[in-house]
């Protein structure tokens, strides 16, 4: 969060708590208009409650990504700034797990003081695009610290948000659309050069903006939840509620990035939470957060797209997609093929685009053709590197039509045996997972090295799973991660030349649950 209203909103949260909650007056006062003058603020009222609830949401799948930011920062300076590279590789990171779970993920560069910025967009391929529920966090820390409250918080239930929806498979009667936004802390820099961007055709699709700015700090007990559109938080108020939750009205305008919306007449909403002893400080890193209040922020979050989103019907143009055969496999540098094939089961024939997600490293998809209309079919080849890694892989097949967007899933397969040195290693460590929990080996210690010189280690996981592995070492103060393995399957390797200290792998389950052999090397 931008730094001019965060203490005059934790000021008047403290002195003013009892009466905002029973008045619904805002915290923070507005430095900003909430449209420029002339704009038309449009209304946004939210449609029927869907029957679909939303899954609950793990709050170490939250952690998980919080520990995530937390090592970026510390391989990169500290933190995770504009400009700096720990930004790039928060950045790299959500659109890897966006990739991997079938959205449409676009990086949008942008340059403020000399530096590119970057926004992460992804859009789930279902719903009705004139019609967009859209959710966002800012993704930038500033330079004193690993801002995992500030707003890694928000980043990582908005992520977990996403990946959500495609685990549930979600049809929503609306479009949903994620952002991660660039250089918020210099002036909401990279909301502001996407909003601006859309013409007012794609403004006037947006039904709603839904902002996340610090929604972990460990000590929360109440929200406070954006007061511009009453319909929308009300959603986020009943849902607090029913769980004997407090909530106090909050506007921030101009200090967070639903004011890029506001001032283009979008309806906006959200939540936050004013106090933090860390804001803006070296202290705002992974203990600062906690699992109770991440877990209950985004579920907050998660139930509230639910609801805006809707079921949606039996469109009355649709086709359906599929890949036979449903399954490849190939040696690493090797290639295979399959035949997509579409067919009209609605109305007229549409024109349809065809795109893959899920590729493992080093791996491309291309169709012949890429586009087509529906009814007719095309080839699709998937072509691998001598360093695909190997492993079995859910590729996601989208093809997107005139009036609806379809998807299969074609699994590809790499064959070759696990990294090498999982069972012949120097050490062999062996354990189980389950989703969303880590291990740090050797059993739950680490290891002395005297020397300087090259680490090895691989992970053998359980199929259809995705295990990370991570190297880390202790700096005197905590664990820094120097090495990783996150592609989205179940096998890893890593190599790492470093010098001597205390080490430990920490092994985690994204997703999906097992036994996993670890191996590893030491200089």
């Amino acid at each position: 969060m931008r730094k001019r209203l965060v203490t005059l909103a934790s000021a008047l949260a403290l002195a003013v708590g009892a009466l905002t909650a029973s008045t619904g007056s805002a915290v923070a006062g507005a430095d900003a208009p909430a449209a420029p003058p002339g704009a038309t603020v449009r209304a946004a009222v939210p449609d029927a409650p869907t029957d679909a609830q939303a899954p609950e949401i793990p709050a170490d799948n939250l952690m998980a990504h919080l520990r995530e930011f937390q090592d970026i920062a510390d391989a990169n300076g500290g933190n995770r700034a504009h400009g700096r590279p720990g930004f790039k590789a928060s950045a790299d990171y959500v659109k890897g797990r966006l990739d991997a779970a079938g959205f449409t993920t676009t990086l949008q560069p942008f340059t403020y003081r000399n530096a590119t910025g970057w926004n992460v967009v992804a859009e789930w391929p279902h719903g009705n695009p004139d019609d967009v529920v859209f959710a966002g966090a800012h993704l930038d820390g500033v330079p004193e610290g690993p801002g995992i409250n500030d707003n890694g918080s928000g980043s990582a239930a908005v992520l977990e948000t996403a990946l959500a929806v495609s685990r549930a498979d979600l049809r929503p009667e609306k479009r949903l659309r994620f952002a991660w936004w660039g250089a918020e802390e210099l002036g909401l820099i990279g909301s502001r050069h996407y909003a601006d961007g859309l013409g007012q055709a794609e403004l006037d699709k947006i039904d709603v903006y839904l902002n996340f700015d610090m929604v972990g700090q460990k000590d929360t007990t109440r929200w406070g939840v954006y007061s511009h559109t009453p319909s929308v938080g009300k959603v986020f108020k009943d849902y607090f509620a029913a769980r004997d939750i407090g909530t106090f009205d909050i506007k921030w305008d101009g200090s967070s990035d639903h004011s890029s919306f506001t001032r283009h007449g979008v309806p906006v909403s959200g939540i936050g939470s004013a106090d933090d002893p860390c804001y803006h400080s070296a202290c705002d890193d992974i203990d600062n957060v906690g699992p109770r209040a991440m877990g209950i922020a985004a579920n907050a979050i998660a139930h509230t797209v639910w609801e805006l989103a809707g079921e949606g019907g039996t469109p009355a143009q649709d086709f359906s997609v599929s890949v036979d055969p449903s399954a490849g496999s190939t040696d690493p540098g090797g290639s295979t093929t399959a035949s997509v094939g579409t067919a009209t089961t609605a109305g007229e024939a549409q024109r349809v685009t065809l795109t893959a997600g899920g590729l493992p490293e080093g791996a491309t998809a291309s169709f012949e053709p890429e586009s087509l209309t529906s009814g007719e079919n095309s080839v699709l080849r998937v072509a691998t590197t001598a360093g695909t890694p190997p492993g079995t892989y859910p590729v996601t097949v989208t093809a997107t039509g005139e009036h609806v967007t379809r998807s299969t899933t074609y699994t590809l397969t790499v064959k070759g045996s696990a990294p090498k040195g999982c069972e012949d290693a120097e050490t062999v460590k062996s354990g189980s997972l389950t989703s969303g929990s880590s291990a740090y080996q050797p059993d739950g210690g680490y290891f002395r090295t005297t020397v300087t010189g090259a680490f090895e280690a691989c992970l053998d996981g359980p199929g259809n799973a995705d295990y990370d592995l991570y190297l880390q070492k202790w700096s005197g103060a905590g664990w820094t991660t120097v090495a990783r393995g996150t592609t989205p399957a179940a096998d890893e390797k890593l190599t790492y030349t470093g010098g001597a200290g205390y080490y430990r792998y920490r092994v985690h389950a994204y997703s999906g649950n097992g036994a996993y052999t670890l191996g590893y090397d030491t200089p």
